[in-house]
Order: C-alpha cells, then sequence, then structure tokens
C-alpha cells in the first residue's frame, strides 16, 4: 500500500512544475519577452491587479484553488508574478512573469507551461500589461 501511494505521488509531480524554477527549466515552457515604454512598477500593478481579480480563488466543485503571487522588489529593480494551482496538497504553476527596469521603459518576460495552449497564458498576461482588463 505504500509503495502505491508513492508511485501514485511520483505519478502525480512528474507532469507538474512544482516551483517556478520548475516550470522555467522545462523544455515544454513557452517563454516570450515584450518591451514596454512604460515604468516596470507600473506594468507590474496591471498584471498583478488583473491577475489577482482574474487568477485566483476556489475552483468549484473540487478542494483545488487558483493562486496568484506577486512580489515587488523595488530595491532590485523587478517583480515577479505567478499563478499557480494547488490541489492535494500539491502545487502546480501555470505562468510567470518577470518584469524588469529596462532604461525607462521596461521589460516582461513571461514563462508558461502543463496547460495544453501555453501561448493563451502568454497573450492574457501580456494584454493586462498593455492596460487591457478582462479575464
Amino acid at each position: 500500500m505504500k509503495q502505491l501511494k508513492c508511485l501514485l505521488a511520483c505519478l502525480l509531480l512528474a507532469g507538474c512544475s512544482t516551483s517556478t524554477q520548475d516550470l522555467e527549466s522545462k523544455t515544454s515552457t513557452t517563454v516570450s519577452t515584450f518591451s514596454y515604454p512604460d515604468n516596470y512598477q507600473l506594468i507590474f500593478k496591471r498584471v498583478s491587479d488583473e491577475a489577482k481579480r482574474c487568477g485566483a480563488g476556489n475552483l468549484l466543485l473540487t478542494q483545488a484553488s487558483l493562486q496568484v503571487d506577486s512580489q515587488l522588489y523595488n530595491e532590485l529593480g523587478y517583480g515577479e508574478i505567478s499563478q499557480s494551482m494547488i490541489n492535494v496538497g500539491i502545487r502546480n504553476f501555470y505562468w510567470k512573469a518577470k518584469i524588469e527596469r529596462a532604461g525607462p521603459g521596461s521589460k516582461m518576460t513571461v514563462y508558461s507551461g502543463n496547460t495544453i495552449n501555453n501561448g493563451a497564458a502568454i497573450k492574457r498576461v501580456s494584454a493586462w500589461a498593455d492596460g487591457k482588463q478582462g479575464c
């Protein structure tokens, strides 16, 4: 029975990115970079606000929940935002955006993985950075 539980846990974790570093290092992860004339703090706020509004909360009829984490490091000149799903104690990261100072403007790198269409998450995050609202 103990071996069966271990095998099940290994199978569940095999396709998951249990950290943002796992997400970045996977070969199946899609990566896109964008440049903006706006300050990185403004881009960070746009993406963070919409991600929290659209991408966090409990999933109906399940114990799973979507979580958005965001942290701005003003002294280092960048911020990071990520979305993950937590289910049965396992956390699976879907996308991560790193928004950093680039001269007078900013640069955003988005990593997306563990979904059928990684490009959809990147388009959504990019639209939020452009100032569009909506899920």
